[in-house]
Parts: structure tokens; sequence; C-alpha cells
């Protein structure tokens, strides 16, 4: 599968967040609708994630978001809405 993210909001960050994803996962490509712990995630890989989007985004991401929304659809949302919020 190829990381092809939804258009409109959201879709840039998606496009993100399936990199950093590929990245610590240490796949060539992941899906916007994958769940993070389905395909190979756990704590440790959670934690380095919400580490290279904290640094990505300049905004401070709870561990938690990425459990709450362990798709990169859902978390990137999550992302935005709290970007948005930074303001």
């Amino acid at each position: 599968m190829t990381a092809e993210p939804t258009a409109g909001p959201g879709a840039g960050t998606e496009q993100i967040v399936l990199r950093i994803w590929s990245g610590v996962l240490k796949r060539d490509s992941t899906d916007g609708d994958e769940d993070f712990f389905a395909i190979g995630g756990n704590s440790m890989t959670a934690t380095l994630a919400i580490y290279k989007l904290r640094e990505e985004f300049g905004v401070e991401l709870p561990l938690m978001l990425i459990f709450e929304n362990p798709t990169a659809v859902e978390l990137a949302k999550a992302i935005d809405e709290l970007v948005a919020q930074k303001g």
C-alpha cells in the first residue's frame, strides 16, 4: 500500500504523520487508515513518533494522542486541532 492522504484539511499533516510512521516502523509505506499498533507499533515506537511529531509541528503533543487516534487520518486531525489552538 502507498501513502495517499485524502485531499482537504489535514492532508499535509497526514503526509507528515505517514512519513514519520514509516521511519519509526521501518516500513516502505503506510496507509492513512492503518492502525499504528496493528502494523507493528508499540509503546516505544509510539514515544519516538510523538517526539518526532512534536519537533515537526512545534507543539506539545501528549503521548496518549497516538493511543486515542491510532490511524494517521485521526492523528493528523487531532494534531491540526492542537496546532490551531496554539494559534
